[in-house]
C-alpha cells in the first residue's frame, strides 16, 4: 500500500468543502494514472461523497464535550484500489445500515447508507477509545498496474 496524504483536522463542519476537493482531485488522479476504463467522473464523485459524508459524520455526531477533537482522514493506494481511512474518538456507533427513513428527507439516515453503496469495501473497528472506518473504491483498468 502506498500512503498518499494524511490529514488532520479540528472536527468543524468548516472543512467539509476542503476535505471533499482534496477527495475529488485525488480520486481523479488515481484514475487518470491507474488509466482506469471506467467513467473518471462517477468514480470520484462517488468517492468524493463518501468521505464528504464520513467526515460530516464524525463532526455532526461527536459529543458536544468532543467538539474540539480531531478527524484524520488517511488516503492509500494499492494497485486498482483507492482507500480512505477515517478515524476519530467519537462514541462507538454501529456500522450496520439500514434504509434511510424517507419522511426524514432531506436529512438523516443517508450517509452510511450512502457510503455502503458508493464504496466496494467498507469496514468498521474500535480499538483504544477511536472509531476508524476504512472505505475502499476500485477502478476498472485494462491491464493491472503493479506496484
Amino acid at each position: 500500500m502506498k500512503k498518499i496524504l494524511t490529514l488532520t483536522l479540528q472536527g468543524d463542519l468548516i472543512y467539509v468543502k476542503l476535505v471533499s476537493v482534496i477527495a475529488r482531485n485525488i480520486a481523479e488522479i488515481f484514475a487518470h494514472e491507474t488509466r482506469a476504463t471506467s467513467n473518471i467522473s462517477e468514480f470520484a464523485h462517488a468517492f468524493e461523497l463518501s468521505i464528504s459524508e464520513s467526515f460530516t459524520n464524525s463532526v455532526r455526531y461527536a459529543d458536544p464535550s468532543n467538539k474540539a477533537k480531531e478527524v484524520t482522514i488517511t488516503l492509500t493506494t494499492n494497485k486498482q484500489e483507492l482507500t480512505a481511512t477515517m478515524i476519530d474518538s467519537n462514541s462507538q456507533f454501529n456500522p450496520q445500515t439500514h434504509s434511510p427513513v424517507i419522511s426524514s428527507y432531506p436529512e438523516g439516515g443517508y450517509g452510511l447508507f450512502l457510503i455502503n453503496h458508493l464504496m466496494d469495501k467498507v469496514s468498521y473497528s474500535r480499538s483504544n477509545g477511536k472509531n476508524t472506518l476504512l472505505m475502499t473504491k476500485q477502478v476498472d483498468v485494462a491491464r493491472p498496474i503493479h506496484s
